[in-house]
């Protein structure tokens, strides 16, 4: 999720169930903890077109974190001396884990067994920025513009978090009815998908994988429908793209795609020019951008590999 999302579901626990007992310094320390697994941000200052596959991953690892905790309690035990160490834990862990979870749920996924496993395990029932879950979080605070009002915010947030958990099983249902609708529409094809769009969980990105192609779908819950958007060539089994795909690096990308688009250009002076992009990150419903497009540079003998040579992030 974005970090105001998380910012928000940081100060909605710290005042439903920190700030009466700890005082509104338990505020600012839940919504610094609710960012902390986004350390691993740091990767995107290297410049390297590789770094992006890092993002949620030894920040976000469950083997890590521990580390990670203990760092920014000791911080803000320096600062708030008279907080007990076990409140300081009790504060971080819980807004570290809600911060997984968020991103747990989302498309993006997350690395959590890193560095022992790539895989980047994902619910995908939500998109990467919700605005209904925005507005859940932070509607509370508009009680801010009224004076009487400003008492109750703790039991407030408490409701906003209750509202979160009923969104969250509906957008779960959702999901589920929606491969249905696409299983029922394709027959079931061997591997397909669906990714949440944004502005709600109404509307689904269906994608089906052919051996050279994939098939975009527009699922529609209310409507009971699962409407051909799209057919997109992919040549993922051509050599070059198979140069590409090569460890180390291409190890690692795909562990970070899903639903990989590879297209094949050749290039005037010999060789090839590969791109790839992903299908969770794109869109039906937004302009249609392309979002962490690699290029490589392949040899005119594929055998004789192939060279990342940037990445386009919008």
């Amino acid at each position: 999720m974005d970090p105001v999302t998380h910012t928000l579901l940081g100060v909605a626990i710290g005042e439903s169930f920190f700030r009466p007992r700890l005082g509104r310094r338990a505020v600012t320390v839940a919504a610094w903890a609710a960012n902390l697994p986004d350390i691993d941000v740091l990767v995107l200052l290297t410049g390297d077109p590789g770094a992006v596959i890092l993002r949620r991953s030894f920040g976000h690892s469950l083997f890590l974190l521990p580390l990670w905790i203990a760092g920014l309690t000791w911080i803000f035990k320096r600062k708030y001396d008279d907080i007990s160490t076990l409140d300081l834990v009790m504060i971080i862990t819980l807004n570290c884990a809600g911060h997984l979870f968020f991103d747990f749920i989302n498309s993006f996924g997350v690395q959590l067994f890193w560095p022992f496993s790539l895989m980047r395990p994902e619910l995908a029932i939500i998109f990467i920025i919700d605005l209904v879950l925005v507005g859940f979080l932070a509607a509370p605070h508009l009680t801010r513009l009224k004076a009487a009002w400003r008492p109750h915010l703790g039991e407030m947030c408490q409701t906003a978090l209750v509202a979160v958990a009923f969104y969250l099983a509906m957008a779960f249902t959702s999901r589920q009815m929606a491969l249905t609708l696409l299983t029922n529409e394709t027959g079931g094809k061997s591997f397909q998908y669906a990714f949440a769009e944004p502005f709600g969980a109404h509307r689904w990105r269906g994608v089906v994988k052919e051996r050279d192609a994939w098939k975009v779908y527009l699922i529609d819950i209310p409507r009971r429908t699962a409407t051909p958007r799209m057919i997109l060539p992919s040549d993922e089994w051509s050599m070059s793209a198979r140069a590409a795909q090569q460890p180390p690096f291409g190890e690692r990308l795909r562990t970070f795609f899903k639903a990989p688009v590879w297209s094949v250009t050749r290039k005037p002076e010999g060789g090839w020019l590969v791109k790839v992009y992903d299908l969770r990150f794109t869109s039906l419903v937004l302009p249609r951008k392309t979002t962490f497009e690699y290029e490589f540079d392949v040899a005119a003998r594929p055998s004789d590999g192939a060279k990342p040579r940037g990445v386009r992030i919008w």
